[in-house]
């Protein structure tokens, strides 16, 4: 079902920009009006393209979603609760602040609003609470980007032999 919402978040997103830029057009353009923008007319954009515009937003929304969002493992060196506030500081790092915490799970959310509302409101990070490895659950970018900061930083400092 998450999977459907996101792919028609942004099949409307598309949609959206798409209008935005044909306002554009039609503005700048002499010839365009709103009423012929889909036709030979206006030169703009070919009769009965709309159609084949729309379609090639669903496909793209249709396969959005499983490029862009994934699960991934993350090795700690000891356990959750031994490294929580380091974990949630490359969350801090990141530009996320934690948002709820059940018994299992706990969910990030970004700061900044714009940012929000740029993702679609589809922004959500969670990772489970489990020992070694923990799993994150969100956004691509941003999962391999903090997977990073937390395996580094909780990474366990080896005696060296001198």
């Amino acid at each position: 079902m998450k999977y459907l919402i996101r792919s028609l978040k942004n099949f409307l997103g598309f949609c959206f920009i798409f209008a935005i830029v044909v306002v554009i057009l039609i503005l700048t353009s002499k010839d365009a009006t709103f009423a012929n923008v889909f036709s030979e007319e206006s030169k703009l954009f070919q009769a009965n393209s709309l159609q084949k515009i729309l379609l090639l937003f669903a496909a793209a929304a249709a396969i959005y979603p499983a490029m862009s969002y994934v699960k991934k493992e993350v090795f700690i060196g000891g356990t959750f609760a031994e490294d929580r506030t380091k974990i949630i500081g490359a969350f801090d790092n990141a530009g996320y602040e934690l948002s709820t915490e059940d018994g299992q799970m706990l969910t990030f959310r970004l700061k900044n609003r714009f940012s929000r509302f740029m993702r679609l409101y589809e922004d959500a990070i969670t990772i489970t609470k489990d020992e070694s490895p923990l799993i994150l659950n969100g956004y691509r970018r941003d999962i391999f980007r903090i997977a990073s900061a937390i395996e580094f930083s909780t990474r366990k400092e080896e005696p060296s032999e001198n």
